[in-house]
């Protein structure tokens, strides 16, 4: 691969590198340090076509393709379309080449927006990749989960039926008199086959399958509302009944209640459920580090507090309604003021307000842990490894102020 395969500023990760050989007054060198198209990986698909010094490959009309919106994508499919995309890649790359020469990665906007590009892509890179790709929670983590929320977890009632639907209410006598007969009697599929008009669940023999109250059903005109009126009726046949525009025939053939889940059975869901707090765990562990390994310096009005101490940072905190506010500035006084009396108070009572207001056992077991580990000397620790113990326990979270439980 030539040297002017990697050729223009347009891949944001390497804009200092451009911008420090066009202040060396290189433009050129510039041009071709930077590529175009691709990932940056070892390429070796043909060459395909080279404009203004840079060669475009099968594999960067591949990626380039993948770049684009889902309904553009349709205008570039076959091999006319690829032909097309070329030719719009080449015009892209004399753009691309004109902007570098006219040097407008100087004016303040487009370097603004190179800059936070940059930035959010590391960063998303660094939350995604970094940190959250392979991430997921332990197995003994999910049945701790699902041991605290058991009643979230439930298996609902569900009926097996089957139907005859018709366009009138005659129709649908006739056939409900028939499956009455001794001719017709648990002969269902045969009477369905002379009178419903539901294609699909006529070929079924009327068979519907197993479904909720207000579940959906395929292949059922208002399915849902069918579900609600059919889930209350009568196990075995029922007299016709009007659902939306169609009457009716419905037997319930079998019936299983409402009960609790097994973990196996919830597991998928409750691995959905943890996710969302258990990611923000991954970033704020790392974070933690990363803020001790490379602690921030703030300055004049930005220093720590702000101009305000800690004692009265926490107590404006507890005085606040507004239970993100009081968090808020209760993480405050943690990270601004790790070493005053008030860190361990304030960790206690943001857990305690997770608790209270939004039920998030999970961010508050994490405010807990960090009180107990940072400040393994402070007086609430054994109220703090209790609650942590009793989670699920109400009596646990009575206290309701830090001389609650000093007293």
């Amino acid at each position: 691969m030539s040297a002017a395969r990697r050729a223009l500023p347009v891949l944001v990760l390497l804009l200092p590198v451009m911008l420090a050989a066009c202040q060396g007054g290189d433009k050129t060198a510039a041009f071709q340090w930077q590529p175009v198209f691709g990932d940056n990986s070892n390429d070796t698909t043909p060459v395909v076509a080279r404009v203004a010094g840079v060669e475009i490959t099968e594999q960067d009309i591949d990626l380039r393709f993948d770049e684009l919106p889902p309904n553009v994508k349709s205008r570039y499919k076959g091999a006319e379309g690829r032909r097309l995309l070329l030719k719009d890649m080449c015009d892209q790359v004399l753009l691309v080449r004109g902007a570098v020469d006219a040097e407008l990665y100087n004016q303040r906007e487009v370097a603004r927006t190179l800059i936070s590009q940059r930035r959010i892509t590391l960063d998303q890179a660094m939350r995604g990749v970094g940190l959250l790709q392979n991430a997921q929670p332990g197995e003994e983590e999910l049945k701790a989960w699902f041991a605290s929320n058991r009643d979230k977890y439930r298996q609902l009632g569900s009926v097996m039926a089957q139907h005859i639907e018709c366009l009138n209410e005659r129709d649908a006598q006739r056939a409900y008199q028939r499956l009455q007969t001794g001719e017709f009697k648990d002969k269902f599929p045969n009477v369905a086959a002379d009178f419903s008009v539901n294609e699909v669940t006529r070929k079924k023999g009327g068979e519907i399958g197993w479904f909720n109250k207000g579940g959906f059903v395929p292949d059922i005109r208002n399915a849902t509302q069918f579900t609600t009126v059919a889930y209350d009726l009568k196990d075995g046949l029922n007299p016709p009944v009007r659902i939306g525009d169609r009457w009716h025939v419905i037997e319930i053939l079998r019936r299983e209640g409402e009960r609790p889940m097994t973990f196996n059975e919830a597991r998928a869901q409750v691995l959905k459920d943890i996710m969302p707090s258990f990611q923000e765990g991954v970033i704020a562990d790392w974070l933690k580090q990363a803020r001790a390994t490379y602690p921030a310096e703030l300055m004049g009005e930005y220093a720590p507090g702000g101009g305000l101490t800690a004692d009265q940072i926490f107590a404006r905190a507890v005085a606040l309604p507004n239970g993100q506010d009081k968090i808020d500035l209760f993480l405050l006084v943690v990270t601004d003021f790790p070493q005053s009396d008030r860190a361990d108070d304030s960790l206690f009572l943001a857990a305690q307000v997770y608790l209270d207001l939004w039920a998030d056992k999970r961010t508050a077991a994490r405010c807990l842990t960090q009180m107990v580990t940072d400040y393994p000397q402070s007086e609430l620790v054994d109220d703090a490894k209790y609650i942590l113990d009793n989670m699920d326990n109400p009596a646990a979270m009575a206290p309701r102020s830090i001389e609650d439980l000093r007293h």
